[in-house]
């Protein structure tokens, strides 16, 4: 019928729709909003291939593009890492810290330039 799905949906999956996970702040949808509204504000984030490999743990990696940098942290523990400035984004709860790239997280933040030593 009108609205309906044309194929069956598991029950547990009623969590995942855009009904469940509008206003959500911890929800995939509502990141995903942000991410948009994020990528319209800040040019590092649009077309272009100028990015910078910045040092990083294993099983992290973190790069630069114009007044942006990504840390992706693909392990199960903490990271120590440089401050980038002010977090635009983050998959999922980070410390008061940004210095601490919690486990499997990725953040977004609008860097000023990064000094050697860093």
């Amino acid at each position: 019928g009108a609205g309906g799905s044309w194929l069956p949906q598991p029950g547990s999956w009623a969590e995942l729709s855009v009904e469940a996970q509008t206003g959500d702040p911890g929800s995939t949808l509502e990141m995903y909003r942000s991410a948009l509204a994020v990528r319209k504000e800040h040019p590092g984030l649009g077309a272009g291939d100028r990015v910078e490999w910045l040092e990083a743990p294993d099983g992290v990696l973190v790069f630069r593009r114009p007044g942006f940098v990504c840390a992706v942290n693909t392990t199960d523990s903490p990271v120590r890492l440089a401050a980038y400035g002010s977090v635009l984004l983050a998959s999922g709860p980070t410390a008061a810290d940004r210095t601490v790239l919690p486990a499997d997280t990725t953040v977004w933040w609008s860097a000023h330039p990064v000094e050697s030593g860093q």
